[in-house]
């Protein structure tokens, strides 16, 4: 598919909401270190159609810098075409030490890897976990139809919420 025209646009709600649930998209969480530092990783994660679960090893920097600050962004994008991100900025909740992250954990190892990935991920149970929900407190999105819309005009962030959830 070649990258010409004008088809560039946001997402419809609809179409947001089947590109976070379909297939095996990484998304990756920035958040800052202590001294100011931009910092982004990989994660996998769980979208709800309001807000994404990840579950994140107890010793990684990222989980650090969200104790600490609660404020991140996400952006979930594909690498082939027709290209298509959603971009988030929102802030992160931690889940109480009872949250059930076994289930959802299973489900996302399915997704990833598959019934190969089983194995591995549940001898790594034992290890600390932590359980998050990133809340979209703005968001923006863009289908990969064309070439992109802020050729001309501004990025459109929209309060999750609002009644204007395209970007169009």
């Amino acid at each position: 598919m070649a990258m010409t025209g004008s088809g560039g646009r946001g997402m419809s709600v609809e179409e947001r909401d089947e590109f976070l649930t379909s297939g095996a998209l990484f998304a990756k969480i920035a958040t800052t270190n202590e001294d100011g530092w931009p910092m982004v990783s990989p994660v996998w994660y769980e979208w709800d159609r309001s807000s994404f679960l990840i579950i994140g090893k107890e010793r990684t920097s990222y989980i650090r810098n969200i104790r600490r600050d609660p404020r991140c962004c996400v952006l979930v994008d594909n690498a082939t075409l027709p290209y298509k991100r959603v971009s988030v900025l929102g802030e992160a909740e931690f889940l109480p030490d009872d949250f059930d992250w076994k289930t959802p954990a299973r489900e996302m190892v399915l997704r990833y890897i598959g019934q190969d990935g089983l194995a591995y991920a549940e001898a790594t149970f034992d290890f600390p976990r932590v359980s998050i929900r990133v809340w979209p407190q703005r968001m923006t999105t863009w289908d990969g139809g064309g070439f992109d819309r802020t050729f001309q005009r501004d990025t459109v962030w929209h309060e999750v919420g609002a009644s204007a959830a395209q970007d169009r």
